[in-house]
């Protein structure tokens, strides 16, 4: 079972010409970064596949959320959304080839994504899970998982400018662990630790972690190492 990725990126829909090209070739090098920090996690590496839309092949469960989120992160304030969808894959799988392997978990990762291109709503999702699995326990186990996702994202449109930089620099620095050396926070963002420490219970901020741990708990319980 594989996680395939198709990221869409949102605010290029009002770029033109030079604003376009700089907006790719951020895109590339965070793309070229992740690769090569999740080198073991990746089946097959993140790459731009048009002009406003990137592809990639996760094979480690527990690594998914981790890694959306550091794409995110590294290319703000880039406004994007990424449909995932959980399936094997039929044709070979090789990093070195130029050529994106093929099955259904691309396949559930392209409907993923044009279902939230046809979402027009306030509440539409940033991460949308798929799969074609028919059993019953899939199917639910897929609508917690993107139930949960839109419980964060109403959390996110909450926060403050501040609240939002604390909270994706914890995580692109210590991941989902609630246990963070907040004066070291505290330092980056030039306050103080007592300040830090409203900020992170304002925000909601370890229930939001929590919460994705959680959901790649659950996402390695159902199609991690006991199906690969």
């Amino acid at each position: 079972m594989y996680f395939a990725v198709i990221g869409n990126i949102i605010s290029a829909e009002k770029m033109v010409n030079k604003e376009r090209y700089e907006m790719q070739y951020k895109v590339d090098d965070v793309l070229t970064k992740i690769n090569k920090e999740y080198k073991n996690e990746i089946a097959f590496d993140f790459k731009l596949t048009l002009g406003d839309e990137f592809q990639g092949l996760i094979q480690d469960a527990s690594a998914v959320l981790k890694i959306l989120d550091k794409i995110e992160y590294l290319a703000d304030p880039l406004e994007m959304r990424f449909g995932i969808g959980i399936g094997p894959i039929y044709s070979a799988v090789n990093k070195k080839s130029g050529n994106r392997p093929d099955g259904p978990a691309f396949w559930n990762a392209g409907f993923a994504i044009q279902q939230m291109k046809k979402n027009k709503s306030y509440n539409r999702p940033k991460i949308l899970f798929e799969t074609d699995d028919n059993s019953r326990s899939k199917n639910e186990w897929i609508e917690v998982i993107n139930e949960s996702l839109n419980l964060c994202d109403f959390i996110e449109k909450g926060w403050t400018d501040k609240q939002k930089s604390i909270t994706r620099e914890s995580i692109y620095r210590y991941g989902y662990d609630t246990k963070v050396p907040q004066k070291e926070l505290a330092d980056i963002f030039e306050i103080s630790v007592p300040a830090m420490n409203v900020h992170m219970k304002r925000s909601g901020y370890y229930n939001y972690l929590n919460l994705r741990k959680s959901i790649g708990e659950a996402l390695q319980k159902e199609w991690g190492e006991a199906e690969s």
